[in-house]
Order: structure tokens, then sequence, then C-alpha cells
């Protein structure tokens, strides 16, 4: 049986496979360094500058990650987040890469086989920390609205696992998908703003209540596809800060931190499409070394990620439709 969750981390050894944070990034590639295409190198930073070509002074390892997947064309989000949040090639599985939400072939592998779920049945916990409003969440609850589902949405209700509100969000509890608050006071809601470095903080503290912790971030393809600089400017530095506050509070020792993408997009603004530029995956911590060593492409990640916690995985695995 999997050990029991300590309320402080236990001293690091074989049998403790500790806490991780998972931190995925939607659309975030390794690019050129050319701050007339790519605001990584205009708007160098000290954790994400790797990604525009320039040094980054950090404890952190960045790995050099492909999204192609021996798939000839386009990275996209549907086939990408398949990897990242199962551990099955999404785009092997439909023979090409799909865009967009997770799609109809796709989804059993969610539904039967998706990294929540199995780190549940193993008798682990593991949550998604983003919050939600009262609106998608009454759509979460309409089968409807079950094809417009991002792969973070589908981990958590394919485990059975209730999502975090913005009553979580006030009591501490959950993070909200734009680190600061910004955009959640845009909306009309009375929160106040916190700094990237404190939800970085904020973000390991969360971690320590479960084995597995996944928090999803998607401005960044956002600005990506809007070809917006002045965006970019903002939410780089709002990753950039949440990512140094995250590595203040971390213990390395016991805990974990990985971070991830599904295709390249936000490194390059010459134009509106995701890129065919390789991924960065950054960790730190615990187990960096043994996924320095076996992350190559992004179905990896959670394939060691299941090797840590001694849960079985089957590549060849076909879900039951």
């Amino acid at each position: 049986m999997p050990p029991n969750l300590p309320e402080h981390p236990a001293s690091p050894g074989p049998n403790n496979p500790g806490r991780i944070l998972y931190f995925f990034v939607d659309g975030i590639g390794l690019g050129l360094k050319n701050p007339e295409i790519n605001p990584f190198a205009r708007f160098r930073t000290g954790f994400l500058g790797e990604l525009g070509g320039y040094s980054s002074h950090h404890p952190g390892t960045l790995l050099v990650t492909d999204a192609h997947m021996g798939v000839p064309g386009l990275p996209q989000s549907a086939t990408g987040q398949t990897a990242l949040f199962t551990g099955f090639n999404g785009a092997q599985i439909m023979g090409r890469h799909v865009n967009g939400y997770i799609a109809h072939t796709l989804r059993p592998y969610f539904q039967q086989s998706s990294l929540l779920q199995r780190f549940a049945d193993s008798g682990y916990s593991a949550t998604l920390l983003n919050a939600y409003s009262d609106l998608f969440l009454q759509r979460f609850r309409d089968p409807r609205y079950a094809r417009l589902l991002s792969g973070s949405s589908w981990l958590q209700l394919a485990a059975g696992l209730p999502f975090f509100s913005l009553d979580d969000l006030r009591d501490g509890n959950a993070l909200y998908m734009d680190i600061t608050y910004w955009f959640l006071r845009r909306r009309g809601e009375n929160f106040p703003m916190i700094s990237p470095k404190e939800a970085g903080r904020r973000a390991v503290r969360l971690m320590r209540k479960n084995h597995l912790s996944v928090f999803e971030y998607f401005f960044t393809d956002k600005a990506g596809h809007e070809k917006s600089f002045a965006a970019a400017a903002r939410i780089i530095r709002h990753v950039d800060g949440f990512i140094e506050g995250l590595f203040e509070e971390l213990d390395p020792s016991t805990e974990t931190f990985v971070m991830s993408s599904d295709h390249g997009n936000l490194e390059d603004l010459s134009h509106y499409a995701h890129t065919e530029n390789l991924v960065p995956t950054l960790v730190y911590g615990q187990h960096a070394d043994l996924l320095q060593n076996r992350v190559h492409f992004l179905y990896d990640i959670p394939r060691v990620l299941y090797d840590i916690f001694g849960i079985p995985f089957d590549p060849d695995f076909i879900p039951v439709i």
C-alpha cells in the first residue's frame, strides 16, 4: 500500500516519493534569440530566458522535449495534452496532431487511464489545483459541454475528484488560472491582487497536501495566437515570478517541480499559429535527475511520474469504448 501522506515532508529515501507539482504552461517553445519575434528574447527574465536563447540563472534544469512524438505536422493541443496528462501518444493514436479540446477518440484515455485517476486508484492523493467560477462548474455538470472541456478538466472529472470553486480560492485552498487574479478581477470578482511570487509559494504549500498536484496556465497560448507583445510582457513576468516564488519555497530534498508544454507558440509572434519548435520541460527537486535522464517526448513525463510512485503503466493499453 502507498505510504500515508505525512503532515510535513519526510526524509528523502527510496521508499519516499515525496510530493510533485506538475505545472502545465500552454503554448511555449524554445525559440530564436530574436527580440523582433520572440518575447522571451525581448523580455529577458531569470527563469524563462532560455526560451529566448539566453542563459538563465536558477537551480532548475531545462530539458529539450519533442512535441511531435514521431508524427509529422504541427503539434497541437488535444494530442499534446493527451500525452502530458495520460502518458499515451495522442498524435500516434489519432495518426495526426489534433487541435482544440479533447477529441472523442482521445476521451476514453482520460476517462479510463489518466494521470490523476491512476494515482487515485493506486491510493495516492492527487488533484488539479485550479479553481473554477460558478458558470464553469455548472457546465461541468451538463453533458452537452463535455466536448468543450480541456485536458486538465478531464483529469479531475475522470478521477471523480471535486473541482475547486472560488470559495476554495478565497480560503487559500486553490489557485486561479491567471496566477495574480488580474483576469478574475476584470470579470468583476472581488479578489485582492497577489504577487506572482506569493502565488508560487502558495502553490508549494498546496502541493504538500497531496502526492501529486497539477496546475494549468493557458494565457501564454492565448497571447501567442493574438501576436500580442503587450500581453506577453505581462504573462511572462507572471510565470517567471510564479516559478521564482515556487523555487524559494520548495524543498528539493523531498519535493519535485515539473513544468512543460503541449506545443510551441508564444516564442514566435511573427504569425498566429503554433510552431514546430521543441518545448521546454523545467525540472527541479528530488526527482529532477530521473526526469532529466528519461524525458525526451511529452508522453515520457507521466510515465516517469508513474514509475516514481510504483504505479504500473501499459503503453499498449486500449480503452473500452
